[in-house]
């Protein structure tokens, strides 16, 4: 018996010494990788790759030009490479020649801030109406200017954030689709058309509310400015607060809402998933956890999936929204730069209607920006919540 023991124990040592597997594992890595084909096949990519191939030069750094399908195969297998200090580089450059397009914009702004510096001081001086008027010319001037901007910075804004919305739109079917794959099947019915409502309503909120409202709220605090007889800066500031506090209201609930519903359904589906495992591993004694192993080791594709579209779709909507972001920025620098130049001249009226402009150019890219917000924290809730629900 001793010597059947020792026998025993040195046949398990045996077993247990490592040994080179190089032949058998090369088969093992390409059914993985023609296994994870199959399931990006098996999603409908086409109308992000349409929607790629328009920004697919704001988001070159991160993809190098590949398909979605080929970019997804680089990120799971660890090949996927970037290099923070070309994308700064190429934000910096960016930044810069938008300041050298907007020269002659802040050119205008300064010319007519010292003129309109030198009219007041002349008129202080001589008291003379001449003087007045022509203050007045270059503060319409000026109050013209600013429109336009505000004027182009709208359509800026608009047009980004469609683009952010006609993106989700076409993202959050495809992961939907593999939050259903993987057993949540109470999450993508009670998350899908909450996160298509919320993505549409938040982003057609911002567009109609809170920019109506901020610009509402620049035109007050002009006519404000120009005139000395009717004073609206107590409803400029109205209009301004509000636009803030409804961009609040209005990023805080959506985020609540869809959280509150994301664990609520994945408390649901981990236990179902975990009911079902039990009865498939204990009905079937031997298949049943077999069956239960494969499904389990199939999961762990879908999420390895899940997580790298969820970071595509990240990466997708930064390339949509970084630039528009710095345009808008640049803009607001100007103005800000223009009231910093003109306040010491005495002209301090001029300075802090320039100044004001700039807070709300400001208070717009912060509009533009929470929306991007929005859709980031959608895919983090998608792409978080239910990854611990597959596996165990």
């Amino acid at each position: 018996m001793k010597r059947a023991g020792l026998i025993f124990i040195i046949m398990l040592g045996i077993l247990w010494l490592p040994f080179p597997v190089r032949a058998e594992q090369a088969p093992a890595s390409r059914d993985n990788t023609a296994l994870m084909e199959e399931t990006i096949d098996s999603l409908d990519l086409s109308e992000l790759e349409n929607f790629k191939s328009n920004v697919d030069d704001e988001i070159s750094a991160y993809t190098s030009h590949k398909t979605i399908k080929d970019w997804l195969l680089d990120f799971i297998s660890g090949d996927w490479k970037f290099s923070p200090r070309d994308i700064l580089s190429g934000m910096v450059k960016y930044f810069c020649d938008e300041l050298l397009a907007n020269s002659g914009l802040l050119a205008k702004l300064i010319i007519l801030s010292v003129l309109a510096a030198l009219l007041l001081n002349l008129q202080q001086s001589f008291s003379s109406d001449v003087g007045k008027v022509a203050y007045l010319a270059c503060f319409l001037a000026m109050g013209t200017i600013a429109i336009g901007t505000f004027k182009l910075v709208l359509g800026i804004g608009q047009h980004t954030i469609d683009n952010m919305s006609t993106f989700m739109m076409g993202m959050l079917p495809q992961m939907m689709v593999l939050v259903a794959g993987l057993g949540n099947i109470n999450g993508s019915i009670m998350l899908f058309p909450l996160l298509m409502a919320a993505a549409t309503f938040f982003a057609s909120a911002i567009k109609n509310i809170v920019f109506p409202l901020i610009i509402i709220s620049a035109t007050l605090h002009m006519v404000n400015g120009i005139s000395e007889t009717i004073k609206v800066e107590r409803l400029a500031k109205f209009m301004g607060q509000l636009a803030q506090i409804l961009l609040g209201f209005f990023l805080t609930f959506f985020v609540g809402m869809i959280t509150l519903k994301a664990l609520y359904a994945s408390a649901l589906d981990k236990v179902t998933l975990r009911t079902t495992r039990f009865v498939t591993d204990n009905a079937i004694p031997v298949i049943g956890k077999m069956v239960g192993d494969t499904v389990e080791v199939a999961a762990g594709y879908v999420v390895m999936l899940k997580q790298a579209l969820g970071i595509w779709g990240v990466i997708v909507i930064l390339g949509i929204i970084i630039y528009p972001l710095l345009e808008i920025a640049v803009l607001a620098l100007v103005y800000k730069v223009v009231g910093a130049v003109v306040e010491p001249m005495g002209d301090n009226r001029t300075a802090s209607i320039l100044e004001i402009m700039s807070t709300h150019l400001f208070l717009m890219m912060a509009a533009t920006a929470a929306v991007a917000l929005m859709f980031f924290i959608m895919i983090a809730i998608v792409v978080g919540m239910y990854s611990g629900a597959a596996v165990r």
